[in-house]
């Protein structure tokens, strides 16, 4: 086959900014080639990348791109732009997969880039009844897929469920995790972003110090508006925040090897995000747990599927007025139960095997030559993923 993914405009692939759906595709478009299967990925310029080049494989074609702002109708003025240029360009194809909000659109004009199949790695804002043309959706949790169905009905049969991977070989456990250490690092990797619950996980790390005292609290990731944080007035709201407690702040750490170096430097790891139609299939999470941490994070329905309550992680509710209480106990409980913290952090490791890049690499390339082969979504809604 010949498979053709485009990236949107935003980040740069391979992910030298970071971005977690430019990684994945990355991940999965190697693993296509290393099937022998002919891959392309369109994605936006870069200073110090070449317009075009073949990486383990992969064809990278790089043309136009803007810098995300947080202003979010001139965003998608830029993004259509960059579709509007984008798509008479997009090569002959058997399956072109999307990533982006108005490149769909255009690109059903175009025959010859092949079947169209749209990843849905955010929640829905109104635009899928303008997707009715593409062959199939593929919505990377049951939240995602729950949210496109009940927006515009009709996606239904075209909509199936799967997951985001990882690189499990990159994201393993240490030769030796223990629990025994005298100080505990919680870590949280992502953006410092007020719809991320940063601030919730001060308040909550204020509480737990006051029982437990040697404990750390390890922040890592970007603040800055152009890479989708908050911006020096929340990171300046943060630090006030963590004046006299045990936190360190870490500027976004892009290098893979050394981002899952730094998960397994930890032993706790949260995620408190607040944004309820705003996360699909959070990586970071899958990532820790690919570690051996163990996860605990907000009470989103997209963490469903990947975390099951008291195994694999833990659940706080974050929509009631003791939210940070309640999230301190959740930590108090891996702190203070280090046998069955031990048996967790195993189960949460066997989770994340299951979303390896080259199991899900499997699942779409099956989907792909079902749809080429005319069995269709009807076919590809029987085969869901278990």
């Amino acid at each position: 086959m010949i498979i053709s993914i485009a990236t949107g405009p935003w980040l740069p692939v391979p992910a030298i900014q970071g971005g977690s759906v430019p990684r994945l595709w990355q991940g999965l478009a190697e693993e296509f080639a290393a099937k022998g299967h002919q891959v392309n990925i369109l994605c936006r310029a870069y200073p110090g990348q070449p317009q075009q080049e073949v990486i383990n494989g992969v064809n990278y074609i790089r043309r136009g791109g803007f810098s995300q702002s947080t202003d979010i109708r001139w965003d998608l003025f830029k993004d259509l732009v960059y579709a509007l240029m984008t798509f008479p360009r997009l090569p002959p194809s058997d399956i072109l997969v999307i990533n982006d909000f108005w490149l769909p659109v255009f690109a059903a004009l175009r025959p010859q880039v092949g079947k169209i199949v749209i990843n849905a790695n955010r929640f829905p804002k109104g635009q899928y009844r303008l997707y009715a043309k593409a062959d199939l959706i593929t919505a990377a949790s049951q939240a995602i897929k729950k949210a496109i169905t009940q927006e515009y009905s009709p996606a239904i049969a075209r909509t199936k469920v799967i997951p985001n991977p990882i690189d499990i070989n990159i994201f393993h456990p240490a030769t030796s995790l223990t629990y025994q250490q005298q100080e505990k690092v919680i870590l949280y990797v992502g953006r410092l972003h007020p719809e991320k619950g940063v601030h919730l996980l001060l308040d909550a790390f204020s509480l737990l110090t006051q029982k437990y005292a040697p404990v750390k609290l390890r922040i890592i990731g970007p603040f800055k508006e152009s890479q989708g944080g908050g911006g020096e007035q929340y990171l300046s709201t943060l630090k006030i925040k963590a004046t006299g407690l045990n936190v360190e702040f870490v500027e976004p750490i892009f290098d893979i090897q050394q981002l899952a170096q730094a998960y397994r430097e930890a032993d706790i790891f949260c995620y408190p995000s607040l944004a309820e139609k705003g996360e699909a299939f959070p990586v970071a999470p899958l990532e820790a747990m690919g570690t051996g941490l163990i996860p605990v994070v907000s009470n989103l329905d997209c963490f469903q599927d990947l975390i099951n309550d008291d195994e694999t992680g833990f659940f706080f509710e974050h929509r009631s007025t003791d939210a940070a209480s309640n999230l301190s106990l959740a930590w108090e409980k891996i702190i203070l139960n280090p046998e069955k913290a031990e048996e967790m952090s195993q189960k949460a490791r066997r989770k994340a095997s299951e979303f390896s890049y080259q199991r899900i690499a499997s699942i779409y390339l099956d989907d792909f030559k079902n749809l080429l082969s005319n069995q269709g979504v009807n076919y590809l809604n029987k085969k869901l993923l278990s």
